[in-house]
């Protein structure tokens, strides 16, 4: 499929219309991924966490379990109606329609970013803008945990596929540290399950 002809869905008319549930990035648990990070580094302070395009958002709802006060986002209205309304008794959580590339959350606003899929569904031409907002939004020495498609992921169809070279170019070069850049899957309803890159990269200079 052509890098530029994806169709990805109109994100809104999808969330009005059909059940989370069914999506295939739908996820009850928190992403094995992140969880390994947040148990392995109990270094974490608790502090401010964006689950980025949070979608149904159990991503968020998670990370707050674990202590964390946490931010749900997405450009889908619908998706965020749904959040508050399924998730509104949850505490240290709530949940906002912002776009990234156009996005309101100030300077320095989060200790952490976690994107499931928000990134990897860019078009090519909006990556340095992202890269960018999430550097402002980010502390310095934040963290951001990135989950892609991997370029060995076989199926065509779906978001653009990346390699570790493709990760470590694109962000190093507006100062993010990799730290670290794995195989994994893409969790979710999909059987099997997407061959995926989990990323975890540090606001090295914010300069």
């Amino acid at each position: 499929m052509d890098s530029n002809s994806r169709g990805f869905p109109e994100w809104d008319s999808l969330y009005k219309s059909q059940q989370v549930e069914t999506m295939p990035w739908y996820n009850e648990k928190l992403d094995s991924d992140l969880e390994e990070e947040i148990s392995k580094q109990m270094a974490f302070h608790r502090g401010r966490f964006l689950d980025l395009g949070t979608g149904p958002a159990t991503q968020a709802v998670q990370i707050a379990r674990n202590g964390y006060w946490v931010t749900g986002s997405d450009i889908s209205q619908a998706a965020i109606h749904r959040a508050r309304e399924v998730y509104g008794s949850e505490p240290n959580v709530s949940f906002v329609v912002d776009n990234i590339l156009h996005t309101n959350f100030k300077e320095d606003e989060y200790d952490y970013i976690f994107d499931r899929g928000c990134f990897h569904v860019l078009h090519p031409s909006d990556r340095v803008t992202y890269v960018k907002q999430i550097k402002r939004i980010l502390k310095e020495d934040g963290l951001l945990f990135l989950k892609c498609f991997s370029i060995n992921e076989k199926r065509e169809e779906g978001p653009y596929k990346f390699s570790k070279k493709q990760i470590s170019e694109i962000f190093e070069k507006e100062w993010f540290k990799v730290i670290k850049i794995k195989d994994t899957v893409y969790q979710g309803t999909l059987d099997p399950l997407p061959a995926a890159l989990f990323a975890v990269m540090k606001n090295s200079n914010k300069g």
